[in-house]
Parts: C-alpha cells; structure tokens; sequence
C-alpha cells in the first residue's frame, strides 16, 4: 500500500506491473454493492472510516469525494492497464444511479432555496434579505439586507448554506430540549390589564354595581392576562417537542421539518447563520467561514 497514491484505489505495482490489490478489491466491489443497494457516499465512507479500512499508509479515513472518484473510476472496469476489478453492468449501474441522484439532489437543493426566499433575515437590522447571483466571484450567491441604510452583504453558496441549515436542523432533532423558551421576566401589570382593572373597581365603587358587565370584564381581563403570559408559547413548546421527537437527523435538508419548526432564519458576519424556532428559541452556528466575508453596499455587488 502506497503512503501516496499515484494509481487508483485497488491496484499495487509489482515486478513494475500494475496488478489488483485484492483485499482493496474487495472493499472497491463492496463500495459499488452498497451504492446500488441504496447507501449514500456519506453512510459508506463512514462505515469504511468506523472499520478502519486503511485507504493508503497515511490515512484510514474515507469521505464523500473518495467514494465518489471510486465510483466514477472506468479504470475498474478494465482499460488494458487495469485489469477489471467490477462487472462493467455494475459499474454503469452505480454511475447513472449517482448522476440520478445528483440531479434528484439538484432539484431538491432548487426548491429548498426557493423556499428561503421568505424566511431569510439580517442579522444586524431584521429586514429580509435577497438572494443575488454573479459570475463575477468565485462563490456565486450572496443575500444582501433590503433595507437600504444598512446593505448588509454576505457571500454564500446555497450548498453551503443548506448544509449549515442542516446542521442546526439535525442537533434540533437530536435534541428537542432547544425549543423550550427561556423564561421571561416577570412584570407588572400590563397597561391593557391595568385598563381592565380600572373599568372593573370604577364599577364596583357604583352605589348598584353592574354584576354582568364586571364578570365580562372579569373575563376579559383574565382573556389577555393569558395572551401576555407565557402559557400559549409553552403549550407550543410541548407541541413542537413531540412533533421533533418524531423526526430523525438527515443527510439532506427536509424541507417540511425546516417548515414546521422554523420561524426564519437570520444571516450574520463571517456567514454565521441563526435558526429562529416557532417556539422563540435560537440555535446559532457559531462556526465563522474565514472566506466569506461580510461587504457593504457598493464593493463587490
């Protein structure tokens, strides 16, 4: 095995020929199985990373790309250097069930972005923001805050957008303790109470006080002490939890989990992005992407 790779996964020179290696054969073949069974490039990189399948001397770690270059490899089919190592039926397999699923993906990614649209906010003002795009830099999309006195701009692709959205989305789901609403301070009375409070002794300081009228207002007043309290939000809260509970972590962005959790999202400096729940809980990201910096209205648009 090589410390540096200069000939495809799977083969070994010997004797100055280039022959298969057999036990990366093996894992080459079983790659190509599990792809075709329905595994992503994400669950098989992982399962060869977690057996500690030695990809050269210097790593054992597997990710999407390498699986990915695998399965696009015709050298594994046989090319008159290569001896095959797969079925050349297998390997078109994989290969046009790996371009459906990247057109599958580029569809849902287009939807998904369509759908931000109306859920992206500033950071710095809370206007909505406005997705652009321009050939002229080298990532291609970028929001800019609507409100003109503060033309906020940050630049990020829609991948690595849906993939920080997700990110957030699968430690929600992970745990549901993330929308429970801090508690909030307790205050005094509120003025629309106080009114209803005064309305109500006013009447009880008549010589023949309205019983009908201080029971509505009664009710009235506890109607809107129950809107100012916090036990609408919590009933939400427990609603969210369980609705959360029911959802498992994803590869990709699931559009309807997003919907039923999420109020909007905010976009900061250094692409740091916010989820905002239904529950009126935050979960940032606090990961800053040194390569996306924030610009101002007039330099880079």
């Amino acid at each position: 095995m090589k410390k540096i790779r200069y000939i495809p996964y799977g083969y070994t020179v010997r004797n100055g020929n280039t022959v298969i290696e057999r036990k990366e054969a093996d894992v080459i073949r079983e790659i190509f199985e599990a792809y075709i069974q329905g595994s992503s490039l994400k669950a098989i990189a992982e399962e060869l990373t977690g057996r500690k399948i030695p990809y050269s001397e210097k790593t054992d770690i597997w990710d999407k790309a390498r699986i990915a270059r695998i399965i696009d490899n015709a050298k594994y089919i046989g090319d008159g250097d290569y001896d095959p190592i797969v079925d050349e039926t297998i390997y078109e397999t994989a290969v046009n069930l790996k371009t459906a699923r990247q057109r599958n993906t580029c569809e849902k990614n287009c939807e998904a972005i369509n759908l931000l649209r109306g859920y992206v906010r500033c950071a710095k003002c809370g206007a909505p923001m406005r997705r652009r795009v321009s050939n002229k830099h080298r990532v291609r999309e970028s929001w800019m805050c609507t409100n003109d006195m503060c033309g906020f701009l940050i630049r990020i692709s829609d991948t690595q957008l849906l993939e920080k959205i997700n990110v957030l989305m699968n430690r929600l789901i992970c745990n549901t303790k993330l929308l429970i609403p801090r508690p909030h301070k307790r205050q005094d009375m509120s003025p629309a109470v106080q009114k209803i409070n005064n309305e109500i002794c006013r009447e009880l300081e008549q010589d023949c006080p309205n019983e009908a009228l201080i029971i509505e207002k009664t009710v009235s007043m506890a109607s809107q002490m129950y809107r100012e309290s916090e036990a609408k939000l919590n009933i939400a809260a427990s609603i969210a939890r369980k609705r959360a509970e029911m959802m498992i972590p994803q590869d990709e962005l699931q559009i309807t989990y997003f919907t039923d959790l999420i109020s909007y999202i905010t976009l900061d400096d250094g692409g740091r992005l916010t989820l905002h729940t239904k529950t009126d809980t935050e979960i940032g990201d606090e990961e800053n992407a040194s390569d996306q910096n924030p610009e101002k209205n007039g330099n880079s648009h």
